[in-house]
């Protein structure tokens, strides 16, 4: 069971949320969109999909990429499968993607390096995370070292 989310419903909220603040950021925007790739994050526990496209035209004006709650037909550059508990944990800054790989606790597979490059990228919005969970009135989500 979940430490952090009760069902999928609230985790697309959550970070449904992120998402629009981030590739709506005019100084992260950009940045994450030179990637240039399409991204699908699988969760577990709750499971959940989400596709970020950073590859086609934003679907909306004011945002550097898409994304995609639950499952969708956008073929993915680079996927990755981890529990929702960890990747709650990474946007607070307190894992370490590489060692999860390492772990057996994330599964990965396609461009994974090109997902890796946008780690110095993403650093910035660990500090916005907790700042998001407090704006939408969830600051009991908010993970402390």
């Amino acid at each position: 069971m979940s430490k952090y989310y009760k069902n999928t419903e609230e985790l697309y909220q959550i970070y449904g949320y992120f998402l629009e603040k981030v590739l709506g950021d005019p100084k992260i925007g950009p940045k994450i969109a030179k990637s240039g790739i399409i991204i699908k994050f699988i969760y577990t526990d709750p499971d959940a999909e989400i596709t970020i496209d950073l590859k086609n035209k934003p679907d909306k004006e004011g945002v550097y990429g898409s994304f995609y709650l639950g499952k969708c037909d956008i073929e993915p550059d680079v996927w990755s499968k981890q529990p929702a508990d960890h990747s709650h944990r990474f946007w607070h800054g307190l894992e370490n993607p590489i060692a999860g790989v390492t772990k057996g606790i994330i599964k990965q597979g396609g461009k994974v390096t090109a997902m890796l490059k946008l780690l110095p990228v993403i650093k910035s919005t660990f500090q916005q995370f907790p700042i998001i969970l407090k704006e939408i009135g969830r600051e009991d989500l908010i993970v402390t070292k």
